[in-house]
């Protein structure tokens, strides 16, 4: 269960009393440049992305993975490290700090229940007019830019593909023309020792030899 009153960004370099994770679940849509990102509603409470706080034994990834799961019945994969956002819980003035993946859904269906009555899948444009808290409104400036480095690999890896696939022609081209090469000069070689054949007067020697060449 998330606090009820929070104050927005302490120091990420203070102790930190409550650690928790969570995720930015997106999809990718077509025809679009930027994906939409699942924003869950806490009933009474926030529009926010979903996360909890780590159990005993659990790394922040199994956390980030589980709540995601709980919160929204969805299964999903996590791709990357983003970041963390950090804040004080108002109450008992506690620093806690969230660590967010950037998450895809594998499986699953929303179900409402007693922490999430809602989720909605939105557009970033959409998500920081939604979303209660400025510091997840900003936090999705940092999502944007994996987004965009991740756009920028996958560019990268197509064109490498397409130089590899061109240049495959030009490699073979260049492996005929070499044996064509040979050939010749090995020719070349079996005309020169036939002529020397027939200067020497060893006809049937230097015929011996051009038959190799018509064979």
């Amino acid at each position: 269960m998330e606090e009820l009153t929070q104050e927005p960004n302490s120091s990420s370099t203070s102790t930190v009393d409550i650690n928790a994770a969570g995720g930015l679940v997106y999809r990718e849509t077509l025809g679009k440049k930027n994906p939409e990102i699942l924003l869950i509603h806490r009933p009474n409470r926030d529009w926010s992305f979903p996360k909890g706080k780590q159990d005993p034994g659990e790394t922040l990834l199994q956390t980030a993975v589980r709540e995601v799961k709980e919160e929204t019945g969805l299964t999903c994969l996590a791709q990357d490290l983003i970041g963390c956002v950090n804040y004080v819980v108002s109450e008992k003035k506690l620093k806690k700090e969230v660590t967010y993946w950037a998450m895809t859904v594998e499986s699953g269906e929303f179900k409402a229940n007693s922490e999430v009555d809602e989720i909605q899948w939105v557009t970033v444009e959409e998500a920081k007019e939604l979303l209660t808290w400025e510091r997840d409104q900003e936090f999705l400036n940092t999502f944007m830019d994996w987004c965009d480095k991740k756009s920028e690999k996958n560019i990268s890896k197509t064109e490498t593909s397409s130089i590899d696939v061109d240049a495959a022609p030009v490699v073979q081209e260049t492996v005929e023309l070499d044996s064509d090469l040979e050939k010749i000069e090995s020719n070349l070689a079996i005309i020169e020792s036939a002529m020397n054949r027939v200067a020497d007067g060893d006809l049937d020697a230097a015929e011996a030899l051009i038959s190799e060449l018509t064979n």
